[in-house]
């Protein structure tokens, strides 16, 4: 049980780093939040798999950060979590697959203290997408 707390507590921990320090994200424009929610759920399967972390540890990660600290419903926190669940098959939505991926990714720069790395790549993404939506 205990270890269960570390694990979430060092998740709420890299989202309060990088929110606050290394990603720079409009909290009101919902494109970019479901951004940001794919590559945190990459970065905590990159810490779940380090720590020898359950699926379910993972996910409850994920619930609660989205209703926490991304400010959405409980029950939307819930749905957020199987959409990404589910986009870890590559099939069910191929941008999203990436963006977990890339998260996953990021999680090892920001272990590294590769912020500047971090912040690029996120950025990055952000770009990507948008430029592809305003098509």
């Amino acid at each position: 049980m205990e270890e269960n707390k570390d694990f979430l507590n060092e998740c709420i921990s890299i989202t309060n780093t990088t929110i606050d320090k290394v990603f720079k994200i409009d909290s009101n424009d919902e494109q970019e939040k479901q951004i940001l929610g794919a590559y945190l759920f990459g970065m905590f399967n990159g810490l779940g798999h380090e720590k020898n972390s359950t699926p379910v540890e993972i996910q409850g990660a994920m619930i609660q950060v989205a209703n926490e600290k991304l400010k959405y419903s409980l029950e939307s926190a819930v749905q957020f979590r199987q959409f990404f669940i589910n986009s870890t098959d590559k099939g069910f939505h191929p941008t999203m697959f990436a963006i977990i991926h890339r998260g996953l990714e990021g999680y090892f720069m920001y272990k590294n203290g590769e912020t500047e790395k971090l912040s690029r790549d996120f950025c990055d993404i952000i770009e990507v997408v948008k430029a592809a939506t305003e098509r």
